[in-house]
């Protein structure tokens, strides 16, 4: 008899603990526990109730696989806690009066009801880690989409970077070519001004024209200028075979003002040699900013670079103002400017030293190309059967030198016939 008490007292001490770890009270063997059975007028209320349920049910949306897991989950767990408390109440049963049979029959069933607890609890886990691995996942596909696309972006600006260092490279050996020839023909100036040297020259000027104008052209495109409409602006309507030809267009607006003009005070023989041995332009205003060259340089920036212009490029007009008042601005746009602006000025200077001068002329437009007075800036094909061309415009205007030419640097534009204009 001992031996069963003590064994009872065990038994009961488990499933204490068994409940307190359920978080149940104990229901004990009280008549409240026993549940009423329905009467038949409830019974078929009850049905007819959940006919209705039914049917409301079955106006109810679908819901994500999601919600249907969580709530067949929370479904279950409380039936299974329900079972499991109905099964700790027979256990109790069990034990007054204490029946072996009863004890072993109702621990199986709280066992049983116990692991399908534990089978619910892993579910859960399972599908909560599940739903985190998607989660990742999608994170890591989305990162590695855009690592994807900024790799291509690095590839392309390495690239543009490339290209850009191979330009650099190919401007360096140009401009050490220029200076080299600005040299010799500064040690020509000493010796005699001649046609061949003056062709240099030339040359030499064109190129600094045709560098100065890009950085205007950039400038024009960060400032939101329509460059089609300031191209047409300038030559007409005339047909570009190419979108870049445009910068032709700038080349030509830029050489008008800056070839044009008597200036006679502007361009003095004797300080050439001066002005051309400085090696930085500017350092030759700085010494002598009211010089020839000064002068030329404060008038033709002041023509070239119209208020519009130097108001829509730096939101100001504090160079022209600096340039009104006699001054030369140190900044980088009006250093590039001088730089050009000696190179002109030098030609200028040059032709009024020989006798009798040198003329200036221009091409009009639609006139038939000529190889004698002209020189395609593009370098096109010139067909010898039917195709022919005519000037576009005149980008720089050629000199004669008395039975000297040098030829002018024209656009050229096919020819329309009759036929094509109709």
């Amino acid at each position: 008899m001992d031996t069963g008490s003590t064994r009872a007292s065990k038994s009961s001490g488990m499933f204490l603990r068994i409940s307190k770890l359920c978080k149940l009270r104990s229901v004990g063997v009280f008549s409240s526990t026993e549940t009423r059975k329905p009467s038949h007028h409830e019974s078929s209320s009850a049905v007819e109730e959940k006919k209705c349920d039914d049917s409301k049910e079955w106006k109810v949306h679908p819901r994500p696989l999601e919600e249907t897991l969580e709530e067949f989950v929370i479904s279950k767990l409380f039936s299974t806690i329900s079972a499991l408390k109905s099964a700790y109440v027979q256990l109790q049963q069990g034990h007054i009066p204490y029946e072996p049979r009863k004890l072993k029959a109702a621990d199986e069933l709280v066992v049983s009801e116990l692991e399908s607890l534990s089978e619910l609890e892993h579910l859960y886990i399972s599908k909560q880690k599940s739903k985190s691995l998607d989660v990742l996942v999608l994170e890591i596909q989305k990162h590695q989409e855009v690592l994807e696309e900024l790799q291509s972006q690095i590839q392309a600006r390495d690239a543009e970077i490339l290209g850009l260092k191979w330009e650099i490279e190919e401007l360096d050996c140009r401009n050490a070519e220029m200076k080299e020839r600005v040299e010799n023909v500064v040690c020509c100036m000493y010796r005699e001004l001649s046609p061949s040297v003056f062709s240099d020259v030339f040359e030499l000027a064109y190129k600094s024209i045709h560098d100065f104008t890009k950085p205007v052209i950039s400038f024009m495109k960060a400032s939101g200028w329509d460059l089609t409409r300031a191209a047409s602006s300038i030559v007409g309507s005339v047909f570009f075979a190419e979108k870049s030809h445009k910068k032709y267009a700038f080349e030509a607006y830029i050489c008008r003002p800056l070839l044009s003009g008597e200036d006679v005070q502007c361009l003095e023989l004797d300080n050439l040699n001066r002005v051309m041995s400085f090696q930085d332009p500017f350092d030759a205003l700085m010494e002598d900013p009211d010089s020839s060259y000064g002068k030329f340089c404060r008038s033709k920036y002041l023509q070239v670079i119209q208020p519009k212009l130097e108001g829509s490029f730096f939101s100001n007009l504090d160079q022209r103002r600096f340039v009104l008042n006699g001054g030369h601005p140190r900044t980088p746009f009006y250093q590039a400017f001088a730089k050009m602006a000696r190179l002109v000025w030098c030609l200028r200077v040059m032709t009024c030293s020989f006798i009798p001068n040198a003329e200036v002329f221009y091409v009009n437009k639609g006139e038939n190309y000529s190889e004698d007075f002209m020189e395609s800036i593009v370098n096109s094909k010139i067909n010898n059967g039917e195709e022919r061309l005519e000037v576009g415009f005149t980008v720089i205007p050629g000199y004669k030198i008395g039975v000297n030419v040098i030829r002018c640097k024209v656009y050229l534009c096919r020819m329309t016939s009759s036929n094509d204009a109709h």
